[in-house]
């Protein structure tokens, strides 16, 4: 019994003993099998080798090709943003003549022609923009000047005249001397009647009492008095009479709460027409 399990455990000994013969390794492409693992040619190497490369170079080139198309599209927006600034500017400016010329077709319209009107609110609004105050400013002078009427004549409390002329009643002599600052020869009389001349010389010389004085208040009081008649009584520490200030700045508000209704109406007939259509 026990030589027959000797026996058996011999056969059982020697069939694991036996060695089994290796298998053939197989290709698949550059690539080798075999059971102790895949191993791969130099051919497929390089072949990987330039895929990866060709991968890099096509995302390095898509990379680049968006940082352009990022950088085209930033300067886009830099354009776009400053058109939208100046087409800004622009309306601004187109609501500001707009407003003006309300203004004196309003309170001007039954005495300067239409056509007239609209270069003089391009006068008015291009001035007081260059000299950097308010169109209602130089349209107060003019209401308490002339009350709007192109050919007036300055006369005094006694009904003689004055010498003053036009919108912004100009004397001839002041005008002459403003003329000339501005470099404009051959002035007479009768070109301080037109209302465009007219508002050009007495704005330039507005101005220039507003600067010479640094002050609004005492610019507008040498308008009416002469920048003399200022000097000398400031000089001898009297008071000056405020009347005529005061009636320009009333005239100011005045026509400053009248443009605000003009163009509130304007916008609001705009709309009415907009949602008509």
């Amino acid at each position: 019994m026990s030589d027959h399990k000797n026996k058996d455990e011999k056969r059982d000994t020697a069939s694991q003993d036996v060695v089994r013969p290796p298998r053939k390794p197989f290709r698949i492409g550059g690539m080798v099998f075999d059971r102790n693992g895949v191993w791969v040619s130099e051919f497929s190497s390089i072949i990987f080798i330039c895929i990866l490369l060709a991968s890099l170079l096509y995302i390095t080139r898509t990379i680049l090709r968006n940082e352009s198309a990022i950088h085209e599209l930033d300067e886009k927006i830099t354009v776009l943003k400053t058109e939208k600034v100046s087409m800004t500017h622009e309306l601004e400016t187109l609501r500001e003549k707009q407003r003006v010329l309300l203004l004196m077709r309003e309170v001007a319209g039954r005495r300067i022609r239409p056509d007239v009107i609209d270069r003089l609110a391009n006068i008015v609004y291009t001035n007081s923009k260059q000299f950097g105050y308010s169109p209602e400013l130089l349209l107060a002078v003019m209401a308490v000047e002339s009350r709007f009427t192109p050919r007036a004549l300055g006369r005094f409390r006694s009904g003689a005249l004055s010498g003053a002329l036009g919108l912004m009643q100009v004397k001839y002599e002041t005008a002459l001397f403003t003329a000339r600052m501005l470099g404009i020869r051959g002035l007479t009389e009768e070109d301080l009647l037109d209302p465009e001349i007219n508002t050009v010389i007495g704005t330039a010389f507005l101005t220039m009492m507003i600067g010479q004085f640094q002050s609004f208040e005492l610019g507008i009081m040498a308008y009416n008095l002469g920048p003399g008649t200022v000097r000398g009584t400031l000089a001898r520490r009297e008071q000056l009479p405020t009347g005529y200030y005061q009636r320009v700045l009333t005239q100011y508000y005045r026509l400053k709460e009248l443009g605000d209704r003009l163009e509130a109406e304007a916008m609001l007939a705009n709309t009415r027409q907009d949602n008509e259509n």
